[in-house]
């Protein structure tokens, strides 16, 4: 039995997930909001600096002046040492382009400055512009704040949905919980089809139940034919253990060379039956490749053997019996196996057929026994009535691919159908 201490309900799983997912939206919202006012500051000051230096270029080369302010909050400054003494300014600047520092290591306050070469009154001069925008800065605070309030909706929506979404996870999961328990409250015995639980009941549920059920059936099948088998079984099997038994004991009270060939005959048919039968059961039960499998032509003669095999059955029994064979008949099974499945056939008909006829009749895709005895009755007979004989026969037919039917004549009797398909091998669902 599988430990389920550590397998989580799906009621959690689905917490689970879910709150991975609301961490990830609402990271991803905070990220992309630092980001995006960054980036925008960023920008802003770059082209406030950019326009800046176009003014600076005309003001400067006017006037004989070292610092000049351009309104409305930027300023510039030719040469570092005219910059204000409270700014920590880096040791290196990119040109023409806006660097974010600070007025002091405790200060928040944020100033941008920009590096420029500049041509001063025919002499080339390092210009040096400074901004600071403080409505920027309140505003970029305000935005951030109205955007933590968005945040916090967004969070309180995905909460509101979380539960929502729980709670529908625990009415979906009610009836499979509710159909685990009442598969657990069965006894072992108990193959009967359940019903679909109460409650949300969805589509894959309803599979899930109707292929449960199929199963039972199946298993439920698989049961009853074992306890047919084996019912059947010991008969089929002991008649040829009595035959022998038998022949056995009479072999010590003549020493007539013909009485002793009779019963080493009836000695040889008997393990011979016995041969066949243990054989068909071992490659029923055993796993091979049917593609390894040679094809081969049925023959008059074989077709012919296995009729008088069994002709002892109609001793006393005003039947005849035929082979009518047209066309070529080519399967993949083995002469033992194709002797058993048609030697059954023929031992029903030759046993329900008090008078009349007996035909077997093969087609290169069908092969029929036609009898003229009693029928099928009132109601098809399957398995129980034709005993193992009948039961090996189904199994052969499954294992090869073949269907077998069984119906009433027309007129009287019943015909024994085997629909086969040349060179054919069945699918492993059908074994």
């Amino acid at each position: 039995m599988i430990a389920d201490r550590n397998v989580k309900s799906a009621k959690q799983l689905t917490f689970t997930y879910f709150s991975i997912v609301a961490f990830a939206i609402i990271s991803i919202h905070f990220a992309l909001l630092e980001t995006t006012l960054e980036d925008f500051e960023q920008l802003n000051a770059n082209n406030r600096l950019l326009h800046a230096k176009e003014i600076a270029k005309e003001v400067l080369n006017e006037n004989s002046i070292q610092s000049i302010a351009i309104p409305p909050f930027t300023h510039a400054y030719i040469g570092r040492e005219q910059l204000p003494a409270h700014l920590i300014i880096p040791d290196s600047l990119p040109a023409d382009t806006a660097v974010e520092l600070k007025r002091n290591s405790s200060d928040d306050t944020e100033f941008f400055i920009m590096r420029s070469e500049l041509k001063i009154r025919d002499k080339l001069k390092t210009v040096y512009f400074l901004y600071f925008d403080d409505i920027y800065e309140l505003s970029e605070n305000q935005i951030f704040w109205n955007q933590a309030k968005q945040l916090f909706i967004t969070f309180s929506l995905i909460l509101i949905s979380l539960l929502v979404i729980l709670r529908i996870s625990k009415r979906l999961t009610a009836p499979l919980t509710q159909l685990t328990n009442e598969l657990e409250s069965r006894s072992p015995n108990d193959l009967s089809p359940i019903q679909p639980p109460q409650g949300v009941v969805s589509k894959e549920l309803l599979q899930l139940v109707t292929s449960f059920n199929l199963y039972s059936e199946r298993i439920h099948q698989l049961l009853e034919r074992e306890r047919s088998f084996n019912r059947y079984a010991s008969h089929e099997l002991r008649t040829p253990l009595m035959v022998m038994k038998g022949a056995i004991s009479l072999l010590g009270q003549s020493t007539s060379p013909a009485f002793i060939e009779k019963q080493r005959i009836r000695l040889l048919h008997a393990s011979n039956e016995m041969n066949d039968f243990v054989t068909t059961l071992l490659s029923l039960t055993r796993e091979e490749n049917l593609n390894n499998l040679s094809p081969r032509v049925l023959t008059r003669d074989e077709m012919h053997n296995i009729l008088v095999e069994h002709e002892h059955l109609l001793t006393d029994k005003p039947v005849s019996w035929s082979v009518d064979m047209r066309g070529s008949t080519v399967v993949k099974a083995p002469e033992t196996t194709i002797k058993i499945l048609i030697g059954n056939l023929i031992k029903n008909a030759f046993a329900c057929t008090e008078a009349g006829t007996v035909a077997l009749k093969i087609t290169p895709d069908v092969i029929q026994v036609v009898d003229s005895g009693i029928g099928l009755g009132s109601t098809p007979r399957g398995d129980e009535g034709f005993g193992l004989g009948l039961l090996i026969a189904n199994d052969i037919c499954r294992k090869y691919g073949w269907r077998l039917n069984h119906y009433n004549n027309d007129i009287e009797g019943c015909t024994a159908e085997i629909i086969l398909k040349t060179y054919d091998t069945p699918n492993e669902s059908q074994e």
